[in-house]
């Protein structure tokens, strides 16, 4: 889930105003949240460093550990409910099959069933701090509303508003999607498509180089593979599953290479033109900047003198 520390219930993420700002993308705040690590431990008021640069919002989560496993059922629940247009305050049923179908995943049995109902409850217990000086959604939780009734195998869902209009964005979701679905079991490739999509575009729309610490990726997934060797393994299978495009989307990665293929320290990725989703200004944080503008523009107002101004000699011979 990236690096994080401790922070004590009564500290609160501040971000002084004279720090420069770039936009948080959505993607990285979501790829700082889901770990590709099947397992960890309890989230208590802890701050997860951001991967993006230049980025001074902070992001504070409390709850269960966060698997690619819960991403997948978040965004097969997510893209549901847009498909029907009850994204956003509306309570919604959906059958446990149209989920799986979603996730790329068949109905096999009872333990199946009984892991979706244990990630759903988890996913309503996660709450998210994400503050900036642009940005500040606080508590807020990823699904308000989760339950499975394992008779009917029908899950009750229902997000808030602020999901739906300031936390997501349809285009990337629909994409995001077909990816997983295709990417089965490989949480790295699942976890590298969010983060690199993310990362910046040309704006003549041509493909875009970036490079990489390995290192570096290894801490913000979250990976629990101990050798460094099988990591990179483990990356080269993913970047390559990256080239491949599909029926429905192109491919994210045109091509990439080791900076040194003995030492293997850095990898070079050519990614394709994407879009990228910003947290948007958070309404609190638009009222306090309008504020603190219009207190600006304002002429001063004027002052009137004190008695003993007026009384008081105004230069001159006085006699």
């Amino acid at each position: 889930m990236g690096e994080i520390k401790e922070v004590t219930e009564s500290e609160k993420p501040t971000v002084r105003k004279s720090e420069a700002l770039a936009l948080l993308p959505l993607s990285i705040a979501r790829s700082s949240l889901f770990s590709v690590a099947p397992k960890g431990p309890m989230s208590q008021h802890r701050v997860i460093a951001t991967a993006k640069k230049g980025v001074n919002a902070t992001i504070t989560y409390t709850g269960a550990h966060l698997s690619m496993e819960h991403f997948r059922l978040w965004q097969a629940l997510l893209f549901i409910a847009e498909q029907r247009g009850q994204l956003g305050g509306d309570e919604f049923v959906v059958s446990l099959t149209d989920v799986l179908h979603h996730m790329g995943k068949d109905y096999t049995g009872k333990r199946l069933k009984k892991k979706i109902g244990n990630m759903l409850t988890e996913l309503y217990g996660a709450v998210v701090t994400v503050i900036s000086d642009r940005v500040r959604y606080q508590n807020e939780k990823l699904i308000d509303v989760g339950d499975l009734d394992l008779e009917t195998r029908l899950l009750t869902v229902r997000f808030g508003e602020r999901i739906a209009s300031r936390l997501l964005d349809r285009e990337i979701l629909r994409n995001d999607i077909e990816r997983s679905r295709e990417f089965g079991r490989h949480y790295l490739a699942i976890w590298l498509h969010g983060f690199i999509s993310s990362q910046a575009s040309r704006s003549d729309k041509k493909s875009t180089k970036h490079t990489f610490s390995v290192d570096e990726l290894r801490r913000l997934c979250g990976t629990q593979v101990k050798e460094r060797r099988h990591f990179c393994q483990d990356l080269e299978r993913a970047l390559d599953k990256l080239k491949v495009s599909s029926e429905t989307c192109r491919p994210l990665v045109s091509g990439w290479e080791w900076d040194n293929k003995r030492a293997k320290e850095k990898v070079v990725i050519e990614k394709v033109h994407t879009l990228v989703k910003l947290l948007e200004e958070s309404p609190e944080v638009a009222r306090e900047r309008d504020q603190v503008e219009q207190g600006k523009s304002r002429p001063a107002k004027p002052r009137f003198k004190t008695q003993g101004e007026i009384n008081s000699p105004q230069g001159g011979l006085v006699l």
